[in-house]
């Protein structure tokens, strides 16, 4: 059995802890992994983004564009957007990768920000309700959720070094702020595991419904979080998102060569 606190490095070279431990939740001037606070002029313009122009012009520069013109800021100030941190891949630049990631930081920041360190487990909200919490948050965004799982989900450094980390980042968060017992030893990574697929099999499906105010979805989720969590669904749940995430890429990929 391993010990409550004891660090481990994961794929991503980023130390976390197998036991969820308060020293990761510290606050900080920064939102790691970003680079900057919310006082600053990256912060203010995509979170203008992702509030006004994002639910309107979808995921692209052009809601940057927009949002840095609704704020007064020059136009410059897009071409040093993300570009200290996020790479380019293929056709969209470093302003649109950085949005990007700044929608999934946020919002797992986002989703913690109203419930203290010191809550007692029994006050604190279920499994469930966090990853209803979750889901809501992209209730603005809905109909550009298939273009964000697809740019999320392309092969390359962002798809490892962003968006799975975060994913799993995500994971642990629910787990840690939800009264959801944990554990120290293998059930770690199976119980993350099944979080996470949880979490991104109810985002493919929110991406799809059309029913009013999503409802569909959060029964969706509810039923598949139950599913994985008591029933220990989490292989197949794996290959699932597994089997998405190759066959997006490879229709990704073929767009991408259809057009250029």
């Amino acid at each position: 059995m391993l010990k409550n606190f004891v660090p481990k490095r994961t794929a991503f070279g980023l130390t976390r802890f197998y036991h969820p431990n308060p020293k990761e939740y510290v606050p900080q001037l920064t939102l790691p992994p970003l680079l900057y606070g919310k006082d600053s002029k990256q912060y203010k313009i995509l979170s203008h983004s992702l509030d006004v122009s994002v639910p309107e012009f979808g995921f692209n520069e052009r809601a940057i564009v927009n949002s840095i013109n609704l704020l007064g800021y020059p136009s410059s100030i897009l071409s040093v957007i993300g570009s200290s941190n996020t790479p380019s891949f293929l056709h969209s630049s470093t302003a649109l990768m950085e949005l990007l990631k700044f929608n999934l930081v946020a919002k797992r920041y986002q989703l913690s920000e109203d419930i203290p360190l010191d809550t007692p487990v029994e006050e604190l909200p279920s499994l469930e309700d966090l990853l209803i919490k979750r889901l809501k948050m992209d209730v603005p965004i809905g109909p550009h959720l298939s273009q964000l799982i697809a740019q999320l989900s392309i092969p390359g450094p962002f798809l490892t070094d962003t968006s799975l980390p975060e994913l799993h980042r995500l994971a642990d968060d629910m787990i840690y702020f939800s009264s959801e017992k944990d554990h120290p030893d293998f059930a770690w990574y199976a119980k993350r595991m099944g979080v996470s697929t949880a979490y991104m099999s109810s985002k493919l499906f929110m991406a799809q419904d059309r029913s009013p105010g999503y409802v569909d979805t959060f029964e969706f989720a509810k039923d598949k979080l139950k599913r994985i969590m008591k029933l220990g669904d989490y292989y197949n749940n794996a290959e699932e998102y597994a089997w998405y995430v190759l066959m997006n890429s490879i229709n990704m990929a073929k767009s991408k060569a259809a057009r250029g």
